[in-house]
């Protein structure tokens, strides 16, 4: 007799079916997830940001709308001028520290706590800034293009400090 191979009636090797791709595996799940959270805390960081942002350039462009109506009055009177700066500090500051401590401010008070709690330079206590602590209380304020700019800088320095401080990186840049 002849002899046979005896691995010739052995069937053929049967590949095992294709890993499907869906639904995936547990691990998969836990990586979306994450992904996801993440994604979502990055904008949810953007969106305050941008929240900020808007809020410093509205202040920013409430006192240039202020100081734009100044220079169109004819008798120099910067009475509502300051009055705005001063509503416009206020709101800032109640925004950022407690109004048990900040709604009573007035006067010397209040250029003591812009000064405090503005950086190193005092600029509210002393110069022409002081303005503010007792514009409310005059019939009547004058002042020239320097002080009004002096007292602008001031407040405008005040409010991006604020800002600034509060979340740790410097505002976008201003549309201009």
């Amino acid at each position: 007799m002849e002899a046979q191979d005896p691995l010739s009636n052995l069937a053929d090797i049967h590949l095992p079916a294709l890993v499907p791709w869906w639904p995936p595996a547990p691990g998969w799940w836990v990586l979306a997830a994450l992904v996801l959270a993440a994604l979502a805390a990055l904008g949810l960081q953007w969106y305050r940001r941008w929240q900020q942002q808007q809020r410093l350039l509205r202040c920013l462009g409430e006192l240039r709308a202020a100081a734009s109506a100044w220079q169109q009055r004819e008798d120099g009177d910067a009475m509502a001028l300051f009055g705005t700066c001063n509503a416009v500090l206020k709101r800032v500051a109640l925004v950022h520290y407690p109004a048990a401590e900040v709604a009573a401010l007035s006067g010397l008070a209040w250029l003591q706590f812009l000064d405090a709690t503005g950086g190193s330079t005092p600029a509210f206590g002393s110069g022409p800034a002081q303005l503010l602590g007792d514009a409310g209380y005059r019939p009547r304020v004058a002042a020239d293009a320097a002080t009004v700019q002096a007292v602008l800088s001031a407040a405008e320095q005040w409010i991006r400090i604020q800002y600034r401080g509060r979340h740790g990186s410097a505002p976008a840049r201003e549309a201009a």
